[in-house]
């Protein structure tokens, strides 16, 4: 039975159907050969799709071949996974429930574990830290400051800053560290200049200590667009403010007393401190930061000294009590000190490199400096556009059966016309 005229397309139609089905089955096949991807061990952006970071925390890997790509602090800090080096003789890692994290030897630069250390993430309060290490050198604890709108109304933990009301730089000191007060954040950058000025001289005290990945825009360490750190920038930041004996001093306070924020009363009131570790007296212990925000998460900086070594930890994206994820590794740290082998290593700051050193060191050839140094481009660059000698094999096929379909339509598409018009023509 011949089919009508008008039925033709159709059954054209239904021809370039089947070829396309033949093909697409047999394109895939190819995919089996694909070679698999291996992921760049570049720095992370935050705003990368979830993954589940805490399912190695179980395992205790041995050190594989180090990325072919130089990374600040040595290329193993650029793997995947819980980075150790058991050869020596030291116990298994503890389970540690975080994102990323660092544990490092202040007194000799050694990182002696990390898992993703050059990953960004927010860093909540424990970006304070550098706020006071960027302050401290520039402001006389007994000078006094008149509090403003703009600090008492910000958001977030508050000291409980009044507008009207002098304060002492040594009380707002307090107030950052102890409590953890947005307001005092505000307060000391005012009575430094202005809280964009501060916020400028922080990203420079952060490229002076190599904190390439650290990205500042408050001073508080709320989330804001842009604002972004490491575990391993924090430990670089901690490892500078340690080394001042006032910073110490207001990281290690329990309790201060404060000014009281209502206006009757004259007693000033007890703030303490957020640190477990310092309200715990945990053995040696020297600050330094906690933090938490609803995108950052729990974030957490903590350091102990004992027998002449001080231990970092860094901890980002913590997923059980920030303290307690902190003393396992310590514990851990102070327990196998003399057994670990070192992943890596903690960069000197700039200011102290020698000139022969300045000829060895190039952070413009490391991975995380092939990023921009500002979070902000960072955020605003788009993505690169896949070249064609960039297609895999089974990408090939699909474009090949694509175009064979779009050809394959256009000559059905062509003879139903012409056929059309002989039609009308005999007609």
């Amino acid at each position: 039975m011949r089919l009508p005229t008008s039925s033709r397309p159709a059954r054209a139609g239904l021809c370039a159907a089947a070829v396309l089905a033949a093909l697409g089955l047999a394109v895939p096949t190819a995919s089996a050969q694909d070679p698999v991807p291996t992921p760049a061990p570049l720095v992370e952006l935050d705003g990368s799709p979830a993954t589940n970071d805490d399912a190695d925390t179980t395992s205790q890997p041995n050190v594989p071949d180090e990325p072919n790509e130089p990374v600040l602090g040595g290329a193993k800090l650029a793997l995947k996974g819980p980075v150790v080096d058991l050869s020596g003789g030291a116990k298994d890692l503890p389970k540690v429930k975080a994102r990323t994290w660092v544990l490092a030897d202040a007194t000799t630069g050694e990182v002696l574990a990390a898992k993703k250390a050059h990953k960004k993430r927010r860093p909540a309060s424990t970006i304070k830290t550098l706020t006071a290490l960027t302050l401290l050198p520039q402001l006389d604890p007994e000078a006094t400051w008149t509090g403003t709108s703009r600090a008492a109304n910000t958001y977030g933990s508050k000291v409980g800053i009044k507008k009207g009301r002098e304060y002492t730089i040594d009380q707002l000191f307090y107030g950052l560290m102890l409590p953890s007060g947005n307001d005092a954040a505000i307060a000391l950058a005012q009575a430094n200049s202005t809280v964009p000025k501060t916020v400028d001289q922080m990203n420079e005290v952060a490229q002076g200590l190599q904190a390439y990945n650290t990205t500042v825009a408050n001073t508080s360490g709320l989330d804001a667009k842009g604002q972004f750190s490491t575990a391993y920038d924090l430990t670089l930041i901690a490892r500078a403010a340690l080394q001042r004996e006032d910073f110490r001093e207001y990281a290690t306070t329990k309790k201060a007393e404060f000014p009281n924020p209502k206006k009757k009363r004259k007693k000033p009131i007890d703030i303490y401190n957020q640190n477990d570790l310092v309200m715990d007296d945990y053995r040696g212990v020297v600050g330094v930061k906690t933090g938490f925000t609803s995108k950052a998460g729990r974030t957490f900086i903590g350091a102990a000294e004992r027998d002449g070594r001080t231990l970092i930890v860094s901890l980002m994206g913590i997923r059980e009590p920030s303290d307690k994820a902190a003393k396992k590794l310590l514990n851990w740290g102070f327990k196998n000190r003399d057994e670990i082998v070192p992943v890596g290593e903690l960069v000197d700051p700039i200011a102290e490199r020698t000139v022969s050193e300045e000829g060895t060191i190039e952070p413009a050839a490391t991975a995380i400096a092939q990023q921009p140094t500002s979070a902000r481009s960072d955020l605003t660059a788009a993505p690169s556009e896949p070249t064609l000698s960039s297609l895999s094999p089974t990408a090939w096929g699909w474009l090949a059966v694509f175009t064979f379909g779009i050809a394959l339509a256009l000559v059905s598409t062509v003879r139903w016309v012409r056929g059309r018009k002989q039609r009308r023509l005999i007609a």
